[in-house]
Order: structure tokens, then C-alpha cells, then sequence
């Protein structure tokens, strides 16, 4: 039978319901081309920068936390890529494993000679620990310009010329993540979501400039501004401190720059319970943002495509299989140029059952919101529970 819950619906029912359908999916590829034609514009703007990147004029700062086998790994692909860049290594007294990582990193001597490893006392309760570590040793950098990385993410140096056009100039730049961690099925999911997302997210709302927030595992700043405006003081007690850096700046007339620099960040997700956590808390936190950065270009180039597909996958099951498979063809279609356009950009190949995760990543993703929407907004993180209402740390 074509048409499974034929007995609820009438034939007008069914034509008004094909015709909400097919108005869906042409508003979701419409909109999805819109997103890729505004991302692919901004890229291109960028490819014409071929200056050497002056690797004596910068230090990455990594507070850094074990817990993730691929911590060595990540720590050591940013070592080999640079000759010259210094590294500030921010490692708990608490923890023994980071230090072990450490040791071993340093008893390369073309390595040590880079590294100062600092090892943190506690951070005080209600403190964002990575602002709260940089705070602490941040009037000890002495090189012009401070990059601030997450310790599973790991830079793409060869596109790191672009920085040198903005030398001399008081902004934050901030680069572009992708995911290849591929250890397992969940790692697999919460990658789709960052490829399917990122490039025609950040790159989109920047060409239109839109680009309200930075990606915090990955950005850069040049050092006196952060000390002058007291950057990881004023900003410790909030929790989205990626979000809390960019409202301070953009607060002090200081203008975010989107790179093209590429960044893989590539945490390991054990198991669903670990993959749910993440996932709740990613999409708080974009919560939070939306929250406070409300626009028509938002709701055109984010909000809306995010949720139109939930509607039309409904309807599709009430109209039945050819409009099913029409709806996976939909998704389908945007996972495999998706596909394509990293191909574009990045240096590493992607893989190509990267599509099918990027499709279940879709279809799961308005469930996730559902769940995020109806439950608490509570996260647990670093063992400690954490309502998120305004983005500041309060406890439980």
C-alpha cells in the first residue's frame, strides 16, 4: 500500500500533506546551497595568501588533561609540523598520566628545547580551569602572539600562512575544526556532526559577517591585547569560555577574524552514554548563543536548517516509501557534497563512509534536540554536575 496511514488521511489530506512535503525539502536543499555558495565565497577570498608562517613570533599555550588515548599522538603531530614555535604545556599536579606523556615528549632534545611544562595546583571551584591555568602564567610569555589549543586538537601548519596578514593588527583569528578520529562507531557520529556543520557554519556566517563566536580549541591573539584587557581574568567564572572570549573582545571593539586554517580535533567517544553527554552539551552551549545572538541571518543560515528536515521525515513516513526514500536521497545528496567540499579544503583525504555517518548524524540530530530541549539543562563535566543557563560555571 503506498500509503501506510491511508486510513487517517483523505486524498486532500495526502495532497496537501505531498505538497508540505516537497515545499520542505526544496526550502532544505535551497537553503543548504545558499550555506555552501556563501562558505565557498569565503574561501576562496582566503587562497590567495601564500605567505611563510613566522613560526619565532608565536607560543601554543595547551592546558592539558589525560584521559584520551590519543593524547600523545595529538601532542607529537604538532611538534613534528614546527621547528620554531614554542609550546606551554599546562598539566594538573594531580595528574600523573599527562605528566608521564610529558616526560616522554621531552626526552627528544629538538623537542624540550621548545617546551616548558608547567604544573598547575587546583583550581579553585566555580573557575573555568583552562582560563583559570592561562591566567596563571600568561605574564610569562614573552613572543608576540599567543595560540590557544586544545590538547586533542591538532593544527594544519601548512595553511597557517593566512596569519601573517594580520600581523601587527589588534584581532582575534580563530580557525576552523574538522574531526577524523574514526577509533570507533561514536567517535565516527560526533565527527559527522563537526564535518557536516563546521565548514558551512563558521565560513558562512563569516562572509556575511555574522560570525559572532570563535572555535575554542583552536584560536589566536596577539599577546599584549590579552594583557591589556585582563582576557582570561575577566572570563574564568564562565563556563563556554570560547563564547565568553569572543563577547569580551567584540565588547571592547576588538573584531574576530575567520581563517581557513584547518584544525582536527579528535576526541575519542567510548561508548553512546559518552557520544549523549557530548552532544548535550555541545548543543547547550549553542543554546546559549543562539540565545544571545538572535538574528534573521541565524535563523536563515543555522536555525532553519537544522530542523527542516525533522518535518518533512515525518511527513514522509505518513506518505510512505518512494517519499522516505526521497527524504534519505535528500540528506544523501547533501552528505556526498558535503564529502567533496572537505576534499577542497583539507589536507588529509576524507573517507568515504564519512557520508553514511553524516546522513545518521542527521536523521539522530532532531531527536537529539528534542532530548536536549525536554531534559535538564544539566551536564556533567569534570565529574561535577553543571546547570547551564547563562554560560557561567554554577554548580548543582
Amino acid at each position: 500500500m503506498d500509503y501506510p496511514f491511508d486510513w487517517r488521511l483523505s486524498t486532500k489530506g495526502a495532497l496537501i500533506m505531498k505538497l508540505i512535503f516537497f515545499l520542505l525539502a526544496a526550502a532544505y536543499l535551497l537553503l543548504f546551497i545558499l550555506r555552501w555558495l556563501l562558505s565557498l565565497a569565503y574561501l576562496k577570498k582566503g587562497q590567495s595568501s601564500s605567505s611563510d608562517f613566522q613560526e619565532e613570533l608565536y607560543t601554543v599555550v595547551q592546558p592539558i588533561l589525560s584521559g584520551d588515548p590519543r593524547l600523545e599522538n595529538d601532542l607529537l603531530a604538532n611538534l613534528r609540523q614546527t621547528e620554531a614555535v614554542e609550546f606551554y604545556w599546562l598539566i594538573d599536579q594531580s595528574d600523573p598520566e599527562a605528566q608521564r606523556v610529558a616526560d616522554k615528549i621531552c626526552q627528544n632534545p629538538s623537542y624540550a628545547q621548545r617546551i616548558r611544562v608547567f604544573l598547575m595546583g587546583d583550581v579553585p571551584q566555580g573557575i573555568n580551569p583552562k582560563s583559570y591555568k592561562i591566567e596563571q602564567i600568561i605574564d610569562g610569555l614573552t613572543r608576540p602572539y599567543l595560540i590557544v589549543l586544545d590538547d586533542d586538537s591538532v593544527i594544519d601548519f601548512s595553511k597557517m600562512g593566512e596569519l601573517t596578514d594580520y600581523l601587527g593588527e589588534s584581532v582575534i583569528l580563530t580557525g576552523i575544526p574538522y574531526n577524523q578520529e574514526r577509533s570507533n562507531f561514536w567517535s565516527k557520529l560526533v565527527a559527522a556532526f563537526v564535518n557536516g556543520n563546521s565548514f558551512i557554519t563558521y565560513f558562512t556566517m563569516a562572509e556575511v559577517k555574522a560570525n559572532h563566536s570563535i572555535n575554542g580549541m583552536f584560536y589566536i591573539l596577539p599577546l599584549e591585547l590579552a594583557r591589556e584587557q585582563k582576557l582570561f581574568s575577566a572570563i574564568k567564572d564562565y563556563l563556554c569560555d570560547d563564547l565568553a572570549v569572543a563577547d569580551f573582545l567584540r565588547s571592547k571593539g576588538v573584531e574576530i577574524i575567520q581563517t581557513r586554517v584547518t584544525c582536527n580535533v579528535r576526541t575519542t567517544i567510548k561508548d553512546a552514554k559518552q557520544y549523549l553527554l557530548q552532544m548535550k552539551r555541545w548543543l547547550l552551549f549553542s543554546s546559549i548563543y543562539l540565545k544571545e545572538h538572535l538574528d534573521w541571518k541565524v535563523i536563515i543560515l543555522i536555525v532553519l536548517p537544522s530542523f527542516l528536515s525533522f518535518p518533512a521525515l515525518l511527513i514522509s513516513f505518513f506518505l510512505g516509501w518512494p517519499f522516505e526514500l526521497l527524504a534519505l536521497l535528500l540528506l544523501l545528496v547533501k552528505a556526498v557534497w558535503m564529502l567533496a567540499y572537505r576534499r577542497l579544503i583539507l589536507t588529509a583525504r576524507p573517507y568515504p563512509d564519512e557520508v553514511f555517518y553524516e546522513v545518521l548524524n542527521d536523521l539522530v540530530l532532531p531527536w537529539l534536540f528534542l532530548y536536549v530541549l525536554l531534559s535538564p539543562r544539566v551536564i556533567n563535566w569534570r565529574g561535577r554536575k553543571i546547570r547551564v543557563t547563562d554560560g557561567k560555571i554554577r554548580y548543582e
